[in-house]
């Protein structure tokens, strides 16, 4: 599966979500918690053998990716699955060498599109976002040009300008903010 991805700042959050909602379906709430690991012999090969695992209520997703980013818009090769014991699963993964790097919290309101998830949200430290994604089969170049692009008119549409895509990885902000309070904590 090959998602596209976009993810961009929020300023004004009801505006958008009032925009959303004049074109969009709208699906659900969401509250996720999501955990990364490394997996074993992560420090030989660092980003490229982690995973994510995802709870929002009953629910349990294992994902792995294999990632890039182009002018602010992700393309990633992703693998899903669920698991339905959580706690059994960390206790697997812990025994064969994994360790937990970072977490992070999403709420927020999801919509549909033609196709497009949009999900507007607030990251627990890091404020309000909206991401927008399309789902392929297959990593064909025409159809993920047009993904691109498709994208880009979503977040038009939303009133939202491309100059508050947001680049970096959830990882790296994070890690900033971290850093950033650590530092603030020195005397």
């Amino acid at each position: 599966m090959l998602e596209i991805e976009l993810k961009a700042r929020v300023r004004d959050k009801a505006a958008v979500e009032a925009k959303v909602g004049s074109f969009a379906r709208f699906l659900r709430s969401f509250d996720k918690f999501d955990e990364y690991w490394h997996g074993p012999l992560w420090r030989d090969d660092r980003g490229a053998r982690g995973f994510r695992l995802r709870k929002e209520g009953e629910s349990c997703v294992v994902t792995f990716k294999r990632k890039n980013i182009a002018l602010g818009i992700e393309l990633n090769h992703e693998t899903e699955f669920e698991v339905s014991d959580a706690a059994a699963f960390e206790a697997l993964v812990e025994r064969i060498g994994c360790e937990p790097f970072y977490s992070k919290r999403k709420t927020g309101k999801a919509w549909d599109y033609r196709g497009c998830t949009i999900e507007i949200l607030d990251v627990v430290g890091l404020g309000s976002f909206i991401e927008i994604e399309r789902l392929l089969e297959h990593d064909d170049p025409s159809k993920t040009d047009a993904a691109r692009k498709e994208l880009l008119s979503v977040l038009s549409m939303a009133g939202i300008p491309e100059s508050d895509i947001e680049t970096r990885r959830w990882s790296e902000m994070l890690f900033e903010l971290k850093n950033h309070e650590d530092n603030k904590e020195q005397p």
